[in-house]
């Protein structure tokens, strides 16, 4: 399985996850000049804009650390570019997929 296609695989379990936990993903793949973020979920009226990290393998290491300085800009940008055509509540979460499970972790990364 390609780099993409795990990828892809790994935001299909975090959609499947966060549907279960009661959120609506409202957009897959949002793309704005400033990156992309790989899922957009809604919950008590709360948009979370979610990096998904997909980790088939431990020895890889948190899928957090893989998160650079340059990568969270990006991000929130994003979800700057987003919210500015429609307004609302909203946080960045994190969403990483492993053998062991999921882990789903909210304002680990910035809240507005």
């Amino acid at each position: 399985m390609s780099q993409y296609q795990q990828g892809l695989r790994g935001e299909q379990i975090a959609d499947e996850y966060l549907k279960s936990q009661g959120f609506v993903v409202v957009e897959q793949r949002f793309r704005s000049r400033h990156g992309e973020i790989d899922l957009i979920a809604k919950k008590n009226r709360t948009l979370y804009f979610v990096e998904v990290k997909y980790r088939p393998q431990s020895r890889l290491g948190s899928g957090l650390a893989g998160i650079t300085p340059g990568k969270r800009q990006h991000l929130l940008d994003a979800a700057r570019a987003y919210i500015a055509k429609k307004p609302q509540q909203w946080k960045l979460a994190y969403l990483e997929v492993t053998r062991a499970g999921v882990l789903f972790r909210e304002d680990v990364l910035h809240e507005n």
